[in-house]
C-alpha cells in the first residue's frame, strides 16, 4: 500500500509539472507584453504567482512523503542561522513580494555566533513555507518578521506576522499536526514540522492576540556558540 502511495505522488507530481511550466511560461510572457493593458499584465502576474505556488505545493507533497517514508536523507552541514535567515528574506523580497507585506529580519548580536550542523536547503525550505503561511492567511497585507535566536541550549529558527489572519493555532507549544497525523494548518506547515523532527527538534505553533509566529526549535547537541 506504501508504495502504491508513493508511485501514485511521483506520477501525479510528474504530470502536473509539464502543463504547469507552459501555464507560468504564457503567463511570464503576458505579464512583460508591451501591447498589453496594464490591468491585463497584474493578471497575467497573478496567474504565474499562483502558478509558482502550486509548483511549491507539489514539490511541498513529494518531499512531505519522503519524510514521512524516511526517504529522504538529510545532508548536514555547518550553518550560521543568521546567513540563513538573511537569504530567506532576500529569497522572498526578490521573489515579487507584494508591497502590502513588509518583511523585516530580527537578528540579535548573540545569533551571529550560531553555528547548526543541518540541512541547509531543507531548513531554508521550511522558513519559507512559513513566510508564504503568513502570506496566504493575510490577503490585506501585515507585517512578517524572520529571526534566528539563542535560547538557552536551543537555537530558535522563526517567522511571525502581526496581521492576526491566519488559521486558529493549537495551544502554545501544542503540535502542529492534528490528532489523526493530518495537517491541521495544511501541507506546508506539516513539512516545517517533519523537517523539525528529522534534525531532533521541534516546531510550536504560538498566537497571542493579532501576533502569528512559527518557531522551529533545535536542540543544544546540535548548535554551539
Amino acid at each position: 500500500r506504501d508504495t502504491a502511495r508513493s508511485d501514485w505522488i511521483n506520477g501525479v507530481s510528474h504530470d502536473i509539472r509539464t502543463p504547469l511550466s507552459m501555464i507560468m511560461g504564457y503567463a511570464g510572457q503576458l505579464e512583460t507584453a508591451p501591447d498589453l493593458p496594464a490591468p491585463r499584465r497584474e493578471q497575467a502576474a497573478v496567474i504565474r504567482r499562483q502558478s509558482q505556488t502550486l509548483r511549491e505545493l507539489v514539490n511541498d507533497l513529494n518531499l512531505t512523503m519522503r519524510l514521512d517514508y524516511e526517504m529522504q536523507p538529510l545532508r548536514r552541514g555547518t550553518l550560521h542561522p543568521a546567513a540563513l535567515v538573511r537569504q530567506v528574506a532576500a529569497d522572498v523580497l526578490n521573489g515579487g513580494l507584494e508591497e502590502k507585506y513588509a518583511l523585516e529580519v530580527n537578528l540579535p548580536p548573540a545569533a551571529e555566533a550560531l553555528t547548526l550542523e543541518a540541512d541547509g536547503p531543507l531548513l531554508r525550505r521550511a522558513l519559507l513555507n512559513l513566510v508564504n503561511n503568513c502570506v496566504s492567511h493575510n490577503p490585506e497585507g501585515c507585517s512578517i518578521t524572520l529571526g534566528a535566536r539563542a535560547e538557552g541550549k536551543f537555537c530558535a529558527l522563526w517567522v511571525e506576522d502581526d496581521g492576526g489572519g491566519t488559521v486558529p493555532a493549537p495551544a502554545k507549544g501544542g503540535p502542529a499536526l492534528a490528532a489523526d497525523g493530518g495537517a491541521a494548518h495544511g501541507t506546508g506547515l506539516k513539512l516545517v514540522e517533519q523537517i523539525a523532527r528529522a534534525h531532533g527538534g521541534r516546531f510550536e505553533i504560538v498566537q497571542s492576540g493579532t501576533c502569528f509566529c512559527g518557531r522551529i526549535v533545535l536542540p543544544a547537541d546540535s548548535s554551539k556558540t
